[in-house]
């Protein structure tokens, strides 16, 4: 959450409510310029090991002062919500540029999408509303109305029913929308200022995150009764579910070192609490590779979490005041909006994938990847494991305008190649010097 206002006065001190004018007119005088939809490349990642994958980042540009962001992994589809426009801008995967822009309601923060139905919700802070939009014609076919301020929003495809938190005073409660009609079918009372909310589609379990009580109330679907609270840092400020671990992180944000609560989904117990940037506002969950993404706005960064271990494994550098996070399982792409820079980070995993991944020597192999900067020359290594030559030049390419990269090449002769076993396989960016590797198996 963007912490400069120009609401009432809260606990402390704080101000919260509208977003103020405050820090971001110079960000936004800076980038007044930008044309939304335009991309612009960044460098490689800061990364935490030599051991780590390095990540490649571009910059999309939106509407004003973005906050949330969800993806359709069916569609290839980002939908970004921009508060200061009124509008959810719409992203194809595929060329990183907005191809629509779709009038909301007022100060629309929090969006999902249900992947099933092609329909995406948007939260309305200022009109108490939430916006459903048509993915195919990316129209408002109805709002609908709920609590005071509403803020986060999911959805539970497998019962059709969306979750919508409302922040305001005298509200603290999570709206139940029936997906079929539109219509709200009941109101659950949670903790104070409920900020955020996500869905476990297999045990049937919402959580919301609530900001002023700092804690997150688990909520049975088909009861919408609480059935327990769970303490977590202070203040929580978003909340996401790994189904295939039964686990649930909570972004809890403070200006340093903010933090991020795993909270166990059988115990409803925190296991561990990991450190990460300054006022971290919202976590993603890579269920496919069991990693998990924090936004950090007061440190312009992505902390990037190992769900094995819970250790930071890299810090990515993105735009000012990254505020919602998602990701795409497909692609393993990550997207952050930047509410102080107008724009959306995609971040980019670099990958090196080998075909075939074994054989005997000669053979011909194909490797290839993304997360390159673009027109970088990039070298493909084949390690052979003896004291000369320890490394045997495969093939070179050059990164294509989106960071991927193909060649093909042949593994070394008989003599040259090292034992029968595993062999590693680095790919190298001479510009960039972004390292990634893939194995072959010598047959």
């Amino acid at each position: 959450m963007p912490r400069s206002t120009i609401g009432v006065a809260q606990s402390g001190g704080r101000w919260w409510g509208r977003w103020a004018l405050g820090s971001s007119v110079s960000v936004v005088a800076a980038v007044s310029a930008l044309v939304a939809g335009v991309v612009l490349w960044g460098g490689p990642a800061a990364v935490a090991s030599e051991n780590t994958s390095p990540f490649t980042t571009l910059s999309v540009a939106v509407g004003t002062a973005p906050v949330g962001v969800a993806v359709d992994e069916a569609t290839g589809t980002v939908y970004v919500t921009n508060e200061g426009s009124n509008t959810v801008s719409v992203i194809d995967e595929a060329t990183n540029t907005v191809t629509a822009t779709i009038a909301v309601g007022s100060e629309p923060y929090g969006v999902a999408v249900d992947e099933t139905t092609d329909t995406i919700y948007a939260t309305n802070f200022g009109s108490n509303t939430v916006s459903v939009i048509d993915g195919p014609s990316n129209a408002v076919t109805t709002t609908v109305a709920v609590g005071s301020e509403p803020y986060g929003v999911a959805v539970d495809e497998t019962t059709d029913t969306i979750y919508a938190t409302n922040f305001g005073a005298g509200s603290n409660s999570v709206s139940v929308i029936d997906g079929p009609t539109n219509t709200v079918t009941a109101t659950v009372s949670v903790g104070s200022e409920p900020i955020a909310v996500a869905v476990d589609e297999t045990s049937d379990t919402i959580y919301a995150a609530n900001y002023l009580s700092n804690t997150v109330s688990v909520i049975d679907g088909p009861t919408n009764a609480v059935t327990a609270t769970v303490s977590v840092g202070s203040p929580p400020d978003g909340v996401a579910v790994d189904e295939t671990t039964d686990t649930i992180y909570a972004a809890n944000y403070s200006t340093g070192p903010a933090t991020v609560s795993v909270i166990d989904g059988a115990t409803n117990a925190v296991k561990t609490t990991v450190p990460v940037g300054s006022e971290t506002s919202a976590v993603a969950v890579d269920e496919a590779t069991d990693i998990v993404y924090a936004t950090n706005e007061g440190s312009n960064t992505v902390s990037v979490i190992d769900g094995a271990t819970n250790a930071v494994k890299a810090t990515v550098p993105v735009g000012s005041e990254p505020a919602g996070v998602a990701v795409d399982e497909i692609t393993d792409n990550i997207y952050a909006a930047n509410f102080g820079s107008n724009t959306v980070s995609v971040i980019i995993p670099a990958t090196a994938n080998v075909s075939p991944s074994s054989g005997p020597p000669k053979t011909s192999v194909t490797v290839s990847g993304q997360g390159f900067t673009p027109g970088e020359t990039i070298k493909v290594s084949y390690k052979t494991g003896l004291a000369s030559p320890k490394s045997v030049t495969v093939c070179t390419t050059t990164a294509l305008p989106d960071g991927s990269y193909s060649c093909s090449g042949t593994i070394p002769p008989k003599a040259t190649a090292g034992a029968h076993t595993a062999h590693k396989m680095l790919v190298k960016g001479a510009t960039s010097l972004i390292k990634v590797k893939t194995t072959f198996t010598l047959t």
